[in-house]
């Protein structure tokens, strides 16, 4: 799949101990440091949450090594009781489930004796001036953990060997401050919508019994819209009429995905990357070019025919994903044509009422 190049993006801004945990366990073993497993066993815990804009690229996961190919398990306890439990594996193991903050996260190994763990803090954060137009990379981290981050979005990619979801753009973060819980950096350049930004940590601490346990931890989040800029410092003693808080005009882009083909439209559908300034719907309708347009036009005589749509609900700003499903009609009108010509119309509504339309993507599309 090309999110192996994605993968390997990503790898690049992180230390040996991250990469051992997200490869295999073979692989991850002989990435250790040569120093690692000297005085004593070595392992590794990571716990990776959060999302990416592309459902397809799953980036949540608890994830455990042990060296020596030993039999180990991690658990996730929380209030005292277990809630989650990797199977046990030899060497490495893993599971989807993550932790929530104050659970207990421990690698158990052999399973049932417990070498190592945390309680898990959420942390790192990402603050919300990583946004749309920011270069700006900053957030929470453990006091004394090593921070390290970056950017990357996702799309259909072609290759000699096919088609795929794959990497259409990275960047690293330069971190500038790691002071107390804080970190601070920046991008060169700036967010947009559809990027996914994540930031990392990781921490080496001594194993209980001895040996080195490596912890990393790593937030991923689609990138959203920035806050709002606070409201300017009245004058001393001047009398300021507080501002009307009136509504925030409705706004959004649509995050073009390229479409392979009409077979692959019918077979899985269309994932639509859609990013929306607040709380709304997104609505996406696909049209023939055969009629009058938009969506209403399907209550008069020479209306366009619909053949897939979709839609959403954001409940805060940013980007979110919409997957159009061909309709009955459309399915039929698709089935056997060598090439359509299509148009995408996409309606955003917000929570408050309003809505607009989107400038509408024209194309072409082979069987």
């Amino acid at each position: 799949m090309m999110v192996d190049v994605l993968a390997s993006a990503r790898l690049r801004v992180r230390a040996v101990i991250c990469c051992a945990l997200l490869a295999l366990a073979g692989g991850a073993l002989a990435l250790m440091p040569a120093s690692a497993g000297a005085a004593g066993p070595t392992y590794g815990l990571s716990i990776s949450e959060g999302s990416s804009t592309s459902p397809e690229f799953i980036v949540s996961g608890v994830s455990a090594f042990g060296s020596g190919g030993n039999l180990l398990r991690v658990t996730i306890t929380r209030g005292g009781t277990v809630v989650a439990q990797s199977p046990a594996q030899f060497g490495f193991a893993f599971m989807s489930p993550v932790p929530q903050p104050g659970d207990v996260v421990n690698v158990e190994s052999p399973p049932g004796a417990v070498v190592a763990g945390v309680t898990y803090d959420g942390l790192p954060s990402l603050d919300p001036t990583v946004c749309v137009g920011s270069r700006s990379f900053s957030g929470q981290r453990r006091p004394n953990a090593t921070v390290s981050g970056g950017y990357y979005s996702l799309g259909l990619v072609t290759s000699p060997y096919g088609s795929g979801l794959g990497l259409l753009s990275f960047g690293e973060a330069t971190v500038s401050t790691l002071s107390g819980s804080v970190f601070a950096g920046s991008f060169l350049t700036a967010l947009t919508a559809g990027d996914t930004v994540f930031a990392s940590q990781e921490e080496t601490s001594a194993a209980p019994g001895g040996g080195t346990f490596f912890y990393l931890s790593e937030n991923t989040r689609p990138v959203g819209a920035c806050p709002l800029p606070p409201a300017p410092a009245s004058a001393i003693g001047a009398k300021v009429a507080p501002p009307h808080p009136g509504p925030i005009a409705l706004a959004g882009q649509v995050v073009k995905s390229p479409l392979a083909s009409i077979r692959r439209l019918l077979k899985s559908g269309w994932l639509q990357h859609v990013f929306i300034n607040q709380p709304g719907t997104v609505i996406q309708n696909l049209y023939l070019q055969n009629g009058s347009l938009p969506a209403f036009a399907a209550k008069h005589k020479h209306a366009a025919l619909l053949v897939a749509k979709g839609s959403t609900t954001a409940t805060h700003a940013g980007t979110v994903n919409v997957l159009l499903r061909a309709t009955t009609r459309g399915r039929r009108a698709l089935k056997h044509v060598r090439r359509a010509k299509l148009v995408l119309i996409t309606t955003l509504k917000s929570a408050s009422g309003a809505r607009i339309s989107l400038a509408r993507y024209a194309f072409s599309l082979k069987h």
